[in-house]
This record gives C-alpha cells, sequence and structure tokens, in this order.
C-alpha cells in the first residue's frame, strides 16, 4: 500500500484534510446509512450516481477515518490533471487517480483503476462518467461492468448520494450551499462470474451495478 497514496508533506501531516472533511460533514448535516457494508480489508469498488463536484468530498467525508487512506477516486483525466492547483488539492485530500474521458484504440482508460485494486486500494468510482443535469440517475459506462468481469472477488458497494447536487450545482456558481447531504451505502453486489472477453457482458453488470444503485435512493 503507497503506490497511489499522495506523498506531498501536506498530505502526509493529514491535518488539512482531517479539518476539511469535518468541515464537509458539519457545513452539510452530513448522513449516512450503511456504514457496516464496508469492507475493514482488501481491494473493493464504491460504485456512487454523481450529480456534482461535492460528491467526492461528501463520500470521503462519510468514510470511516482508518479508511480513507486506502482509498482513491477516480477522476477525469482532462479537468482535474491539466491544471497544477486542481491536481495538487485532488491527490492532497482524495488520492484521485487519472481516468481519461476519450479512449484511444492504443490507451487503456482503466489502467490506473485496474493497477490501485491489484494494490489492494478501494477504488471510487462514477460509472455515469459526468454529472447528471437533471438530477437523474443516467446510464453507467461499460467499465465498471469490465471491472466487475476483470475482478469477481472484489466487492461492488453501491453508493447513494442525495442533495449534493443543491450544495455545488452543476451549472451553478462554484460557491457551496449548507445542504443537507445523504450518503447511503448499500450491501456488497454478489459476485457474478463473467467472461472478461465478452464486451456485452460489460453493459449486462453495469446495468447490474446501476440498478443496486437505483434501489437505494428514497
Amino acid at each position: 500500500m503507497g503506490l497511489y497514496t499522495s506523498r506531498h508533506p501536506i498530505a502526509r501531516i493529514g491535518l488539512p484534510s482531517r479539518l476539511f472533511l469535518a468541515f464537509v460533514r458539519f457545513y452539510c448535516r452530513l448522513e449516512v446509512d450503511g456504514i457496516e457494508h464496508l469492507p475493514s480489508s482488501g481491494a473493493f469498488v464504491l460504485a456512487a450516481n454523481h450529480a456534482s463536484h461535492a460528491d467526492t468530498a461528501v463520500i470521503f467525508a462519510a468514510l470511516p477515518r482508518a479508511l480513507r487512506a486506502r482509498v482513491v477516486a477516480a477522476a477525469a483525466q482532462d479537468y482535474f490533471f491539466d491544471n497544477g492547483f486542481r491536481q495538487f488539492i485532488s491527490r492532497v485530500l482524495f488520492n484521485t487517480i487519472p481516468v481519461p474521458r476519450k479512449v484511444t484504440p492504443s490507451s487503456d482508460p482503466l489502467r490506473h483503476v485496474v493497477r490501485a485494486l491489484r494494490e489492494g486500494y478501494g477504488v471510487l468510482l462514477y460509472p455515469e462518467g459526468t454529472r447528471s443535469r437533471n438530477g437523474d440517475l443516467g446510464p453507467f459506462r461499460s467499465g465498471v461492468g469490465r471491472i466487475a468481469a476483470e475482478f469477481p472477488d472484489v466487492p461492488i458497494i453501491p453508493v447513494w448520494l442525495g442533495g449534493t447536487a443543491r450544495v455545488l450545482p452543476k451549472n451553478g456558481l462554484p460557491i457551496p450551499r449548507p445542504v443537507k447531504v445523504h450518503v447511503r451505502f448499500g450491501e456488497p453486489l454478489k459476485s457474478e462470474r463473467a467472461w472478461l472477453a465478452n464486451k456485452a457482458n460489460w453493459k449486462v453488470l453495469a446495468g447490474h451495478v446501476r440498478d443496486a444503485v437505483a434501489r437505494l435512493r428514497r
């Protein structure tokens, strides 16, 4: 463990991150359900709906402190890794790893996700690929299905976030609003054996993950 953990001195101190996440919990009046579904060891995937740039901060604030150090957040490479300040903040606070949104035949967009899981990290994914425009749950991209097929023994935890779209609306001002937020962690999905080479299976498995996330909405 440590390959994807930020080695910056500020990250090693840990205090800035703890203070920031404590502020998030207070400011958003955070309510968390299902914390018992999070594994205490080994690799796992958090598959969450995506409505706001506040989502990652809220999820990390909801995680037990002992678990945060071994969780990485998959983030859009073209947005979070093309600016020195955004990259610095996201790496220090959330151990972000880049995922390109534009796929080319010569590259594997999930290579960092795959490597992180092999190293035993928990990985936060937003399978919709982008923030929802209206709060509805969009279709899940097949990448999460590929992960399910490639790592059948790694638990996938569905996560529902409620209220973050009002904290930081997609098309609003970048000023957080003090809105109550709910985080619900669902039961780990049952392992489904699938042939990794069959990409049609990826879409089926992605649909199952989406259904599990949708069931958490209340």
